[in-house]
């Protein structure tokens, strides 16, 4: 378990060992990082971009002050905040889209949220298997256990490599940014700058939006950070 502040909380412990940092490098402790651990370290990390994602889109679609958008998106789920996406979508389309645009902007919309629980699934199914490595018998692979009620108990094995992983990372992660473009596909935004650890949107030639990481207040002003070809603006 987690205290607020990120740090472990102490575990009574009489027959096992607590963890403690051992003050070892991480090459001394693993070694040289193989291909296929670090793609999949991609994916983790490439689904918690999309994650903070939706819940900056929630926020923004909703209008909502940022500090209360997180009080209301942190417990949910990802698939709990495309819900959410899809819903004030709808509404900003019905009242906020020309007649003219509207079914054009429904079907992008629509479209969009389908990739993002492509990329869920993704997420989910290379995740949440267990590996093997090449020296197995059956060589490099995941196997997959589900028990659906619909099916039963089925275990899937499927070869890997660390290049079809990196697809999926480079899938997940461009999902994110394409998620980031949302609210200038609805007209809230002209545009998203984004950098390293922001994005923000503008309208008008005015920032209106910046969400930084690890800050829940969020705020109105740029982010210092240079314009580089890495956080030019997009738009949709």
């Amino acid at each position: 378990m987690r205290n607020t502040f990120g740090r472990l909380e102490k575990v009574s412990v009489k027959h096992y060992e607590d963890f403690t940092r051992t003050g070892e490098s991480f090459a001394a402790i693993s070694g040289e990082p193989e291909e296929t651990d670090a793609a999949i370290g991609q994916i983790a990390l490439g689904f918690s971009f999309l994650e903070d994602t939706a819940r900056n889109v929630v926020i923004m679609l909703a209008g909502t002050d940022s500090r209360v958008g997180h009080i209301l998106t942190t417990e949910l789920s990802f698939r709990q905040k495309l819900t959410v996406i899809s819903a004030l979508a709808v509404e900003l389309i019905d009242h906020g889209v020309s007649e003219a645009e509207r079914e054009a902007v429904r079907e992008e919309v629509l479209e969009l949220i389908g990739i993002c629980r492509k990329a869920e699934e993704l997420r989910n199914t290379y995740l949440h298997s267990s590996y093997v490595g090449p020296a197995s018998r059956i060589g490099q692979a995941r196997a997959k256990v589900s028990a659906k009620g619909q099916h039963g108990l089925r275990v899937r094995v499927e070869a890997v490599d660390a290049d079809l992983l990196a697809d999926v990372a480079t899938y997940i992660t461009y999902t994110a940014m394409e998620l980031e473009l949302l609210p200038a596909i609805l007209g809230l935004a002209d545009f998203s700058t984004g950098g390293a650890d922001f994005v923000s949107y503008t309208k008008d030639d005015r920032i209106i939006a910046t969400f930084r990481f690890g800050d829940c207040d969020g705020t109105s002003e740029l982010a210092e950070q240079a314009v580089q070809p890495d956080n030019a603006p997009r738009s949709a």
